[in-house]
């Protein structure tokens, strides 16, 4: 049963804790920055470092109302300390990751000993979309230290009774996750609680000092919200609050903003079913056991508080992203601290009272045979994907390796075989851990194929026109702010877009230009056009580079080419 924390299992936890900082590290060093939103906010990070004003986020010298403040503030002090690098602007993520395993090893300790935290924390540390989101330059992965702190302090006012710490904790974390991403911040920690009030009145005991310690947490996490929001508004005349609530909260909330999500009432109803494949894929090989543990949940506890927790940590951010109309993998991510705690608790509950048999039963092959399968699928896509940019599948094969050897473990599952063995979900958790961190390598390695950025800049620096002027036209990603870095000026972008409705105007209109100049230009592959034709016959600009990319945020191959006009 619950086993208790010595000093030896406090060892434990911290080099547990110490492995998955050295892997997030790991992994975050294995790619630059993937367009289009981490560039975003990185660049936002480096231009509030590089003018001093961290009160409006910018980026490319314009307002960027998408998220508060806190993400850029957590980058500045590494962008600092390592300079402006893909590196850098992660280890915030990483970080916020970590707070988030030790705050679910708390959770998990709770409702079912050490056994459980620890396994709990495995299985989240090992899973695909905490992976790939906590080592990514963008706001999730500090918000999930927030909302899985809040989380916590919940359960342990539950399970444990009233600390004269815990509204301390909680305003800390409420205001860290407001800070990090808005209202939202709020959600998964309020949901939760009214969802024990309303469905566990009679297991569940919240007294009036929570709600109003709960409510005076709430509120000065507001207050602090708005001690940044409101002079970010007056600086910005009103548009902070018109584009960063009006937009990315309400108008996300009630239409598919950038075809993320159905559109119209038939597209919101057949996207329903969205988080159902993400939830199973993205918290695998963990996410096989849940079919089995609502199945048969009758004969892992007699007490029906633990399981009525676990849905409350889980259901109500499920249905409330379900009813959202845009939809994004990482909306979910909320609710992953307390899949993993649920997952670690069905095989921890059944190995302890030691039922046999359950996990070959037909509901645990059921939960096995649909993460096998979504696995195979996604190990396909990625074959088919490495073999579509490159011509070849070689850059595929130790990802998909892996992942087949983690599919045979998932199948090997045995009652009664140690967790973290072949047989167990810990072992077959750390071999996908493994195979995604390939994925991720493979992808690193991809990166000429698919980025620009980098060729681009080196060939600026080493030219006789390092600060000349540069201008894109049929093509524009954030990386190129980012990695061309040029000195930000409030209302300015660092690089000129020109207009593609006229492209051949524009293109006319920059070769006349006085000065040297650089021109970013893409088209599609094989195609001939005036523009082209215009600039190799002009004297004063000469093609400096050239390059054919699968640009993958729209699916697109393109012709770049990278011109310079002579002053």
């Amino acid at each position: 049963m619950a086993k208790e924390l010595g000093s030896e299992d406090k060892s434990g936890i911290g080099v547990t804790a110490l492995k998955f900082l050295i892997l997030y590290l790991f992994v975050a060093s294995l790619t630059t920055l993937w367009d289009r939103d981490e560039p975003r906010f990185s660049r936002a990070a480096v231009e509030m470092v590089e003018t001093g004003d961290f009160l409006v986020p910018r980026f490319d010298g314009e307002l960027r109302p998408d998220k508060p403040p806190l993400v850029y503030w957590c980058m500045s002090p590494w962008i600092r300390l390592l300079g402006a690098n893909d590196f850098a602007v992660r280890i915030p993520s990483v970080l916020g990751s970590l707070m988030m395993l030790l705050a679910t090893f708390h959770i998990g300790k709770n409702l079912g000993g050490f056994a459980v935290g620890k396994r709990a924390m495995i299985l989240l540390g090992c899973m695909p979309l905490p992976l790939f989101i906590g080592t990514a330059a963008t706001a999730d992965g500090t918000l999930l230290a927030g909302v899985a702190v809040s989380l916590a302090v919940l359960v342990d006012r539950i399970q444990s009774g009233p600390n004269k710490f815990h509204i301390w904790i909680l305003t800390a974390a409420l205001s860290w996750a407001l800070l990090a991403k808005g209202p939202v911040g709020l959600a998964a920690f309020w949901l939760g609680s009214l969802f024990f009030a309303a469905f566990g009145r009679s297991l569940i005991s919240l007294d009036r000092r929570w709600w109003v310690e709960s409510t005076i947490a709430t509120m000065v996490a507001v207050g602090i919200f708005l001690a940044w929001g409101i002079p970010a508004n007056i600086e910005t005349g009103g548009e902070l609050a018109r584009l960063g609530l009006g937009r990315h909260v309400l108008q996300r909330s009630t239409e598919a903003l950038e075809s993320h999500g159905g559109s119209g009432w038939l597209g919101w109803i057949f996207s329903l079913p969205f988080y159902f494949p993400v939830l199973f894929l993205g918290a695998a090989p963990a996410s096989a056991l849940l079919i089995p543990g609502v199945l048969r949940r009758g004969t892992l506890s007699k007490d029906s508080k633990i399981p009525l927790l676990l849905c409350g940590l889980i259901l109500p951010v499920l249905f409330l992203m379900t009813l959202v109309a845009t939809k994004l993998p990482h909306y979910i991510l909320s609710a992953f601290p307390g899949v993993a705690v649920a997952c670690a608790w069905i095989w921890t509950r059944n190995e302890e009272e030691g039922i046999q048999g359950w996990i070959s039963s037909q509901s645990g092959r059921l939960g096995r045979g649909l993460c096998i399968s979504l696995l195979t699928l996604l190990a396909v896509g990625w074959v088919w994907a490495v073999h579509d940019i490159s011509s070849s599948v070689l850059l595929a094969l130790p990802a998909t390796g892996c992942m087949a050897i983690s599919v045979i473990s998932i199948s090997c599952w045995r009652s009664g075989a140690a967790f973290s063995s072949f047989r167990g979900p810990g072992g077959s958790a750390m071999l996908l851990a493994l195979g995604f961190s390939c994925l991720l390598l493979g992808a690193g390695k991809l990166e000429p194929e698919c980025k620009i950025a980098r060729p681009v800049k080196k060939v600026i620096e080493s030219s006789e026109s390092p600060l000349s002027p540069v201008s894109t036209l049929g093509y524009f990603e954030p990386s190129l702010v980012f990695t061309l870095d040029r000195t930000p000026v409030l209302g300015e972008n660092t690089i000129e877009r020109l207009s593609n409705q006229s492209a051949f105007e524009s293109t006319i209109g920059w070769m006349e230009r006085e000065g040297s100049g650089w021109l970013i230009k893409a088209h599609g592959v094989g195609e001939k056009n005036q523009e082209t034709n215009a600039l190799e016959t002009d004297e004063r600009t000469t093609l400096q580079w050239s390059k054919r990319i699968f640009n993958y945020s729209n699916g697109q191959r393109l012709e770049i080419e990278l011109w310079l006009r002579s002053s």
